[in-house]
């Protein structure tokens, strides 16, 4: 299941999806990661850490290094496991809500 950052200022508003495919000369993953980071910078870098900064004033605890993620010392590696728990949180949110409302 794939997982959208969704700007807040869109949130829980209409929106329209379009997919189409995009021909590339290479698969150059590093240029991938490299617009995949400038996308989160722009558009929830900040609302991503002050929520992250407020969780952590709560006693959540993390699975990743929430200050190199704060303070932007998170290596491409790191960002990039982080991203997999974020994917597979979000899939286990949706199941468990799905099996929920079966029962």
């Amino acid at each position: 299941m794939p997982v959208f950052d969704i700007p807040d200022e869109i949130r829980n508003s209409r929106v329209e999806v379009t997919i189409r495919p995009v021909e590339e000369t290479s698969h150059d993953s590093e240029g991938t990661a490299e617009r995949i980071k400038q996308f989160r910078e722009k558009y929830n870098r900040e609302v991503f850490t002050g929520q992250l900064k407020e969780q952590a004033a709560r006693g959540h605890s993390f699975a990743f290094d929430i200050l190199k993620v704060i303070d932007g010392t998170e290596t491409e590696e790191e960002a990039q496991a982080r991203y997999r728990l974020e994917k597979q949180a979000w899939g286990d949110a949706v199941r468990e809500k799905t099996q929920g409302g079966k029962l």
